[in-house]
């Protein structure tokens, strides 16, 4: 915004939200603005007044031209070429990409969209570790474990054998339960 003299008033408000640019992540811009856009040379160009999103994102693109931008200008995108053309004034305006920046561009972006999500990945990570810090510790001794259960039989029990060839089976229960 500082290279185009924009300064934050003059941007409207956006009710746009963009998902996925990061994996994971949506992000609300701070605003919208009408800026005119001119493509081409002098005596060969194509002008628009185009409304862009602005949105505080770090990103190795300073502008992403979407679906509306590219059907105002009557553009086709050809992207294994990084070429755009459009109608002109005087005949077809082609627009050259720059293959070296184009892969800058993604070895970057794929970069930032890493270290996005093992940053949210860390902040639930974080948030687990504290779930569990609030649990109480159990102790290391199995045996201990066995005798602090919850539940406690009445004093009062007897055994009853449920299969007469294998005695080990059995269940206990409680000698002064109601006969119902």
């Amino acid at each position: 915004m500082e290279k185009l003299n924009i300064k934050e008033k003059q941007l409207l408000p956006s009710r746009t939200v963009f998902h996925v640019i990061v994996p994971c992540l949506s992000c609300s811009p701070i605003g919208k603005i009408k800026i005119d856009v001119i493509f081409g040379d002098r005596n060969h160009f194509c002008r628009e007044a185009i409304w862009f999103e602005v949105v505080d994102l770090e990103s190795p693109y300073h502008v992403l031209l979407g679906r509306p931008a590219l059907a105002k200008f009557m553009a086709v995108p050809h992207y294994a070429y990084l070429k755009l053309k459009m109608p002109g004034t005087k005949g077809i305006i082609m627009i050259n990409g720059d293959y070296e920046k184009s892969s800058a561009c993604a070895a970057t972006s794929s970069w930032l969209a890493e270290s996005l999500v093992i940053a949210v990945e860390k902040k639930l990570l974080d948030r687990v570790v504290a779930m569990v810090g609030k649990q109480p510790e159990l102790s290391p001794e199995p045996k201990e474990l066995e005798t602090q259960g919850s539940f406690q039989p009445a004093k009062e029990t007897k055994k009853i054998h449920l299969d007469p060839e294998h005695p080990e089976r059995h269940a206990i229960v409680g000698t002064n339960l109601d006969s119902k």
